[in-house]
């Protein structure tokens, strides 16, 4: 590998970890020469998918224009960049899986979609807007419509994994459930603790000459 500093080819790889769930090698590097330390990301890239444009042309599957596409759908949103990255893999792994050497340019965006539901509504939508081209209001409605749809297409997406979103939700309805628990069992505890201390009622001294 060219270091980034001095441009030599003489380094030496320090340390090797697995990322993105084992879709990504992350290896720190040293050059030789200069002595700077530098990173790497190595991923697996697969030549054979080819893209057919509407006019018949082909060209390279190029996920990156995938990333870029996601990134502009979710500009301004609370949406995490492993979030993104991690819907762009498995975007990527859906195709590889569906499509053996072509996949026309409209399938994309329709893979993308399937994903997207599950990530962030406004990114859903601003990413239809521009692939299916609305031209007015009601193609925005139309859209919102079949969005709820979209998500339970989701989970057959990739059968083999579970979409990183939905992970979150489970962890979160769990974490959900947890904080409920603690909340009755801490209420159940000071309602036993309110009756322990509660004062006992003394009785009123009966007058003289009066019957019990």
């Amino acid at each position: 590998m060219r270091c980034p500093f001095c441009h030599s080819d003489n380094d030496k790889v320090l340390d090797s970890r697995s990322a993105q769930a084992g879709y990504r090698v992350r290896r720190k590097r040293v050059c030789q020469e200069c002595g700077r330390r530098f990173v790497t990301m190595e991923h697996i890239e697969a030549l054979n998918v080819r893209v057919v444009k509407s006019d018949e042309t082909r060209e390279p599957f190029d996920r990156e224009k995938i990333r870029r596409g996601i990134e502009r759908a979710c500009s301004k949103r609370s949406v995490a960049s492993d979030t993104i990255e991690a819907t762009v893999q498995s975007i990527e792994a859906a195709i590889y899986a569906e499509f053996d050497f072509e996949i026309p340019a409209e399938k994309i965006g329709e893979v993308v979609l399937r994903f997207l539901a599950n990530v962030d509504e406004v990114a859903y939508i601003r990413f239809a807007s521009v692939y299916r081209e609305f031209s007015d209001a009601k193609d925005f409605l139309r859209i919102i419509s079949v969005l709820d749809k979209s998500r339970e297409e989701f989970k057959d997406a990739v059968p083999t994994q579970k979409g990183p979103v939905a992970m979150n939700e489970t962890a979160a309805k769990r974490k959900s459930r947890a904080t409920l628990e603690q909340a009755n069992a801490g209420d159940s505890k000071i309602k036993k603790s309110y009756q322990r201390d509660k004062p006992t009622k003394l009785k009123k001294p009966r007058a003289a000459g009066e019957r019990s």
